[in-house]
């Protein structure tokens, strides 16, 4: 009993309900002396901030902005400093008006420049209440050029902008294939004229469906937020080809619904294929629209190994259709289908998957109810 904390005590009272025999008494003591004695413990055993390792200041900083660390802990002491001057940096500009962000360009960037990796520029909701939406993105991007070249950040890997205008992109594009520790470009293009745009399909060009971004010592992804008429495409084609060559390059594409039939025949897919090295790998996930447009899409796409298609339309249940477009395409061999629909028709969807054309390829198309909803399921193929 004189071993027992005071939780396994106070525990042990509970349990016994102790009253005439005089031993409630006695546990009663041992328990008042137990519970002084873990409390002297726990007080001589407080954490302070500054005992802190330096994983958990490393953890900390993972959820602070850049500039927050560097005016907040910055020269409190050797130690901070020495684990600050270590840590990889992220600048995101969000949430600062316009006088904070010049004053963080000014006093702050230039003190990380070498630690930075990843850079977010183009869009400020404080900011945003000083300018007009059509020229505060451009304000922030402007003064951030203006105030340092991006080639000065010799360690970035990570870079993200947010409504560019042809200037700046041009600019940009100069510069990017001097920039060696670059791996992912992320272009996010607005249409200030059109805000009820929406996504109508994703798609994904790569030279295998097991994409990296750390692979070798170039600029290897590129995601890219668009609309017609693909101003950020063009310009990707005018100032990269023979320059740069991608492994993956993920495009999403936004239009109002009613020009969604049109919105594709604009892409240039030979500009598009002759920027990724070695192309074999196309994925298409599309919510809206007929099934022509987009057959017609990946039929530009000819030479790929590798297809993969995600889609909630009902239209693309039809392998009589699919049938018809693979037989155009010799170089496929790996096809990966993952189509929704309504289960009452499934089955008879399903038996247009069952002809010679998919058992000759042992192709073997499957469908799968849904767990979540009885009335649904999904038509899906794996290639081994």
């Amino acid at each position: 009993m004189n071993e027992l904390s005071y939780r396994q005590i106070q525990n042990e009272l509970k349990k016994r309900q102790l009253n005439s025999n005089g031993k409630k008494n006695i546990i009663v003591k041992r328990l008042k002396i137990a519970y002084e004695k873990e409390i002297k413990n726990q007080s001589s055993y407080v954490t302070k901030f500054h005992n802190l390792p330096n994983e958990i200041y490393r953890d900390i900083f993972d959820y602070l902005l850049s500039f927050n660390i560097i005016h907040s802990f910055y020269g409190l002491n050797h130690r901070l400093n020495e684990i600050i001057q270590n840590i990889p940096m992220k600048l995101n500009f969000n949430n600062l008006n316009k006088i904070e962000y010049k004053r963080i360009l000014k006093y702050i960037v230039p003190k990380i420049i070498n630690q930075t990796m990843a850079i977010d520029l183009g869009e400020s909701s404080k900011i945003i209440s000083c300018f007009s939406s059509s020229c505060y993105s451009e304000f922030v991007i402007d003064l951030f050029i203006q105030s340092f070249n991006l080639i000065q950040f010799s360690n970035l890997r990570f870079l993200s902008l947010t409504a560019l205008n042809q200037k700046q992109l041009e600019t940009l594009f100069l510069i990017i294939p001097n920039m060696s520790s670059l791996r992912s470009l992320r272009l996010l293009e607005q249409n200030y004229c059109c805000s009820s745009n929406e996504t109508i399909c994703k798609l994904v060009l790569a030279n295998n469906s097991h994409y990296s971004i750390d692979k070798s010592n170039h600029l290897t992804h590129v995601f890219i937020e668009t609309n017609p008429p693909f101003k950020i495409l063009t310009l990707l084609h005018k100032y990269f080809i023979n320059k740069i060559s991608f492994d993956y390059i993920q495009i999403n594409i936004r239009c109002a619904l009613y020009f969604y039939v049109h919105a594709l025949a604009c892409l240039d897919c030979n500009g598009l294929s002759n920027l990724i090295s070695n192309m074999n790998y196309f994925k298409i996930d599309v919510t809206i629209g007929t099934f022509q447009s987009m057959f017609e899409l990946i039929r530009r796409f000819s030479k790929i190994h590798h297809l993969s298609v995600k889609t909630t339309l009902q239209a693309y249940a039809n392998g009589h259709q699919w049938a018809e477009l693979l037989a155009q395409m010799p170089n496929i061999i790996k096809l990966d289908l993952d189509i929704h629909l309504d289960s009452y028709k499934s089955d008879q969807e399903l038996q247009t998957f069952q002809t010679k054309f998919w058992f000759a390829r042992q192709w073997i198309v499957q469908c799968i109810k849904s767990q979540s909803n009885c009335s649904e399921c999904k038509i899906i193929h794996r290639s081994i």
